[in-house]
């Protein structure tokens, strides 16, 4: 064991590979160049590491074919010529590393400065450096320890079986090992410490939230869904509906209003999401919300959560008169929930919206109310479920035909409707900002000043609008990136886009993974932050009679929305 041991250890610091360091080094260069969104020098040692990491790997790949062609050429490099190569490439390193330390906080501050933000200070530059060199020792040793366990069941295999059977038995319990740890181990383990950690918060409630009492929500007495099976987002949505006094002091002391009416089933009022879409309707039923002049279905986050801005600027926007319904399909953060919940988000969407329409359907025409559908992030997702058809045409269609109006808001890289419309978009029309027929009944739009009263005169109704930004990870991170280069990059970019973005294998995709980390800390109006969009998106979705610039500008000021 002493002797395997010493072996492992020898193998573990053999001289690195002069082919893998000079991609490696090619890799980390490309990594310092911004992209969506700026970066931590933590962050960026991540992605740095990551990158050199593959790039390594790659280049010794490289490495072992152009060895192996000169081997049969017999046309091998004399030592003299190696040293010189080695030498030159430390040169070179060096200068490579001086340069990327002073240009990264560089491209980093240009890219703040673009997004509106804050300087860093070029000292990150250092400890991003000391680290992106530890963790990529950290996953050298790592792949080198793995490697070396590969070689060592080949080997004792082929003392035994023909070396073609004890190649493929390898290959076998390499596939069965990695997918014992990836699925099993680390997919189990994170799904069960999920569970856990926020079961428990699901259960909380913040410190003096107390059960309402008014009749329009859920969770009040004579609610369907008693207060504790809300769950923590269910229970902050139906006691943070818009006061009557705050209602009253945007639309006028002689304006009538109303109490809000929100409904909302917890993942826990019952076993499916088709009971749980029956509750809903039956809910919506018991507070009158099939009469009030808007019905809003709305699908939550992976958390349950229900943004509070979007609610309250629609029910803002109609003194109150609005019905929102929703239901919990998840209590995991959106982005556990689309790794361990698969569809539930879809089902859920799908499920409620159906429900609903099938009840709102049987009302006289004259009277009911404006029917429209909200989903943000992941919620977008699930929300596009009820009208996915056989192409672009077909679901735009169906949004048409099946609602008074849709807002999308930050939609997912996966969503299914988003990526037909997207696809069929018209020529010469950018991934960042389609144009989809013309733009008749569904646009795209990345900010508030392209939904002015000039911009939506000729559109609709229904209209059909998805409010996303060039900057949100969300929207265009997929593993495409890792081997193609996505169309949004192409120039010309979107708004907030760094200058110096460009696709490279694998590094892009690694710095759109770190980019959806920092997604929700940017500033708003970039990156997955959209609470400066809201009163504009609802006021071209779905304006009240009469509203104009003017009152959007004035609910925003009411609002104190950010600029």
């Amino acid at each position: 064991m002493r002797q395997l041991f010493a072996r492992l250890v020898r193998r573990l610091l053999l001289r690195p590979n002069l082919g893998g360091l000079v991609v490696g080094l090619l890799f980390w260069w490309r990594s310092l160049s911004p992209l969506l969104l700026p970066r931590s020098w933590i962050v960026q040692a991540m992605v740095g590491s990551l990158s050199l990491a593959v790039g390594y790997m790659l280049g010794t790949l490289i490495g072992y074919w152009v060895h192996s062609l000169l081997e049969r050429l017999h046309r091998q490099p004399g030592p003299t010529l190696r040293r010189r190569v080695w030498i030159g490439f430390a040169a070179v390193s060096a200068a490579v590393v001086v340069v990327g330390s002073v240009m990264w906080p560089r491209w980093q501050n240009d890219h703040r400065k673009i997004l509106t933000m804050g300087p860093t200070s070029s000292s990150g530059a250092v400890p991003m450096l000391l680290l992106t060199v530890f963790l990529t020792l950290v996953l050298a040793f790592g792949g080198r320890f793995v490697w070396a366990g590969v070689r060592w069941i080949d080997r004792r295999l082929s003392r035994y079986i023909p070396r073609s059977a004890a190649i493929a038995i390898t290959a076998i319990v390499v596939v069965v090992a990695a997918q014992y740890i990836v699925i099993d181990v680390a997919g189990n383990g994170v799904h069960n410490w999920a569970n856990s950690a926020f079961g428990v918060i699901e259960e909380d409630t913040i410190e003096g939230l107390d059960p309402p009492t008014s009749e329009t929500v859920s969770g009040s007495p004579d609610s369907l869904v008693p207060w504790n099976l809300l769950g923590r987002q269910g229970r902050n949505f139906v006691t943070e509906a818009t006061p009557a006094d705050e209602l009253q002091a945007f639309v006028g002391p002689d304006a009538a209003v109303v109490e809000p009416i929100r409904v909302y089933v917890g993942l826990r009022s019952a076993d499916s999401a088709e009971e749980r879409a029956a509750i809903a309707v039956r809910e919506l039923e018991r507070t009158g919300g099939f009469d009030r002049k808007v019905l809003a279905v709305w699908t939550v986050t992976g958390t349950g959560w229900v943004d509070p801005d979007a609610a309250v600027v629609l029910e803002q926007m109609y003194g109150g008169d609005t019905a929102i319904v929703s239901m919990q399909y998840s209590f995991l953060p959106s982005w556990i929930s689309t790794l361990v919940d698969g569809p539930a988000a879809q089902e859920a969407g799908a499920e409620l919206f159906d429900a609903v329409h099938e009840r709102w359907a049987q009302l006289p025409e004259s009277s009911r109310p404006k029917l429209v559908v909200f989903g943000l992030s992941l919620g977008s997702y699930g929300g596009e479920a009820a009208f996915a058809g056989n192409g672009a045409r077909n679901s735009v269609a169906n949004l048409v035909n099946r609602t008074d109006g849709a807002l999308f808001v930050g939609p997912t890289n996966g969503n299914e409707v988003w990526s037909k419309i997207t696809a069929a978009r018209d020529s010469g029309s950018p991934e960042w900002q389609p144009v989809f027929d013309d733009g008749q009944d569904v646009r795209f739009a990345n900010a508030p000043s392209e939904l002015t009263d000039a911009a939506t005169a000729d559109w609709g109704p229904p209209r059909i609008l998805y409010l996303q930004h060039p900057t949100d990870p969300v929207t265009f991170w997929s593993m495409d990136t890792m081997w193609s280069s996505p169309d949004w990059i192409d120039d010309p970019t979107g708004a907030g886009v760094a200058e110096q973005a460009s696709w490279f294998p694998f590094v892009t995709f690694a710095q759109l993974v770190a980019d959806l980390s920092a997604g929700f800390g940017a500033e708003p109006g970039f990156g997955h932050d959209y609470t400066n969009g809201y009163v504009a998106a609802w006021a071209a979705v779905l304006p009240p009679e009469g509203w104009t610039d003017q009152e959007t500008s004035r609910l925003e000021t009411f609002l104190d929305v950010p600029a």
